[in-house]
């Protein structure tokens, strides 16, 4: 009652998913590091110092300096998401009256507006679709979460044989979600528990099978089964047939210990994802904001030397020859007359002695100004986000068509990975028609995550 049902094809399935999910490692703590730089944790990155191993955070405070932020990376990204909210709501405006109402339910704008954000963050854009009373679901997908074959190098993703995601749930939930009926569940609670996590595979490969296309005569359509089921099925033997290799979608939800919970025949012809990579060239994925974190790194360090700087020099240091105290007068006194307000310090003068002064150093021609000004113009350079895109004038007044040509040519940078967006979005719109076609038969795999075991009413 206790026991996994583990099967050799769980194991399998648990071996692809796995090799994927590996083989995404350096991407997803690229995603991480880029995620830090944009959320404005910056110094995070992990250096060496005399053998320690520690963050630039920690080693910057433990030699006493502070480690400041200027996050010109969210607002570059504010820019642009703003952009690409105006065109996709274009685009959403142009829909027919069934892709509006789906749109409105499952609020559309924002979800792209957000998927936006992380595409410019880790350079890929996940959503999955799904049918749930009839009507067809979008939920976004974190690419934290997400894993795909390896070997795949087409960038519209035509190549892709495997893809899918992991979950994570509390074990109540996983219970009431994959139980079939209550002797299932039941099982289940026993060998997971109530409390704890459980982790779940869910993959959705591209396989070849081999298959009986049947004639059914009686009812005047064409059946593919499986062979096994073939051999077993003398009716299905009577019918006229042939035997064909079929290209199929199969989808899987296994858990980490290789017990399947569900499978079968994607109801779609196709696996329910609609995945943007960018630019995907040759496998490989790159985001907007890795191009400018090391403009922000270098930001950061000008600010953060120049505050080192300034707190270290001489700032009206008092110079006092100590031959020069008058009698019944001690250094304390004169200290503390000097930082009073109209105060008078009297001292002894003599000959060839040099007068008390004050010491100021100049940090004014440092280079650090100039240096500072060089990355900013750097990063609206690689980020292709000037000021006449932010609503900035770079004089005091210019007319409306020289403004709006300004901004246009500000676009020409960004049209590439905009363009790129939308192609998903196209995706995302083509997938939607494909679902509402296949609706009326549709028997949706994907489940939903439910709190409430099987055979109970609330």
């Amino acid at each position: 009652m206790s026991d996994y049902l583990i099967s050799q094809e769980g194991l399998e399935a648990v071996e692809m998913a796995t090799g994927c999910w590996n083989a995404c490692d350096d991407f997803r703590r690229q995603r991480a590091r880029n995620k830090d730089y944009t959320f404005g944790r910056q110094w995070g990155d992990r250096i060496f110092v005399d053998g320690a191993e520690m963050t630039e955070f920690d080693y910057i405070r433990r030699e006493g300096g502070i480690p400041f932020t200027n996050n010109l990376i969210r607002r570059v990204v504010r820019s642009v998401v703003g952009v690409s909210r105006s065109r996709v709501r274009e685009k959403l405006e142009a829909r027919d009256e069934e892709g509006r109402r789906h749109d409105l339910d499952n609020r559309m704008e924002e979800l792209y507006a957000r998927t936006m954000e992380e595409f410019l963050i880790s350079g890929m854009a996940v959503h999955k679709k799904s049918v749930a009373g009839g009507e067809v679901k979008t939920r976004a997908v974190s690419p934290g979460r997400f894993f795909h074959d390896p070997q795949a190098r087409d960038s519209r993703g035509s190549d892709l044989t495997l893809l899918g995601e992991v979950h994570v749930m509390p074990a109540a939930s996983f219970c009431a979600t994959f139980a079939r009926d209550r002797d299932d569940y039941r099982r289940l609670r026993a060998v997971y528990g109530d409390g704890g996590m459980v982790r779940v595979f869910e993959l959705w490969r591209r396989e070849r099978r081999e298959r009986r296309l049947c004639h059914d005569r009686s009812r005047g359509r064409l059946l593919k089964v499986d062979e096994e089921l073939w051999l077993r099925r003398p009716a299905l033997r009577r019918m006229p047939s042939r035997w064909i290799l079929d290209d199929v979608w199969r989808y899987c939800f296994v858990t980490s210990h290789g017990e399947i919970l569900r499978q079968g025949d994607s109801p779609y012809g196709c696996h329910p994802y609609v995945v943007k990579a960018y630019p995907f060239l040759d496998g490989e994925i790159h985001s907007y904001v890795g191009d400018i974190i090391d403009q922000q790194r270098y930001t950061n360090r000008l600010i953060t030397m120049y505050d080192w700087v300034m707190r270290a020099s001489a700032k009206g240091v008092l110079l006092f020859p100590e031959d020069a105290l008058p009698e019944h007068t001690d250094m304390q006194m004169v200290m503390d007359e000097w930082s009073r307000f109209n105060g008078v310090i009297t001292y002894r003068s003599k000959p060839g002695q040099p007068l008390p002064q004050q010491v100021s150093g100049n940090n004014s021609n440092l280079g650090i100004g100039e240096l500072l000004a060089i990355q900013l113009k750097m990063m609206e350079d690689v980020s292709g986000v000037n000021g006449a895109l932010q609503g900035k004038l770079e004089r005091g007044s210019v007319s409306g068509e020289l403004y709006n040509r300004q901004t246009e040519n500000s676009l020409i940078s960004l049209h590439d990975i905009l363009m790129s967006y939308e192609s998903f979005i196209d995706d995302a719109f083509t997938l939607e028609s494909r679902l509402r076609r296949v609706r009326p038969n549709l028997s949706d795999p994907s489940p939903t995550w439910s709190a409430r075991p099987p055979g109970l009413r609330c």
